[in-house]
């Protein structure tokens, strides 16, 4: 049994068009029964490209012609390893837990300092006590927006 080559080409397109794109891609490749292409991926952290998983550079440039907000492919391939960082679940925000003292690193109280109050890891979420405030406040944000700065 002959095994198929498949290499990952990265495609350039339009930013916030990817997704477009890449339907328009699969329609294309229904449309025409081309079978050289085993994948297309729209990297969530990659914006203006779509990756193609296929046979070789002249699918891809077959693929890709005449499609709208397509600028072009990009010269190479992209390793496999890269594929796998962009697709792998990333670990969630820093390891904090109730009573941690942090610092806000973005959003309107960016710069503060604050207590955590509670930390909901299912949602991804902490509950802060911001310690600057010249009143009691407490607001819920996201964990990926504090930093830890003292342990208490």
């Amino acid at each position: 049994m002959e095994t198929k080559i498949r290499n990952y080409y990265a495609v350039k397109v339009t930013g916030g068009q990817e997704v477009n794109v890449a339907l328009m891609l699969e329609e294309r490749i229904k449309t025409n029964n081309i079978s050289d292409v085993y994948s297309i991926l729209v990297p969530p952290g990659l914006k203006g490209y779509v990756i193609i998983e296929a046979g070789g550079p002249h699918v891809v440039k077959l693929l890709i012609a005449g499609i709208r907000h397509v600028r072009g492919s990009v010269p190479g391939l992209v390793s496999k390893d890269d594929i796998m960082k962009m697709i792998s679940k990333k670990v969630a925000g820093p390891l904090v837990k109730e009573g941690d003292l942090v610092e806000v690193t973005a959003g309107p109280f960016r710069g503060m300092q604050a207590q955590i109050v509670r930390f909901n890891e299912s949602r991804g979420e902490v509950v802060l006590n911001i310690l600057e405030s010249a009143f009691p406040l407490q607001v819920t944000i996201p964990v990926d927006q504090v930093k830890p700065s003292k342990k208490s």
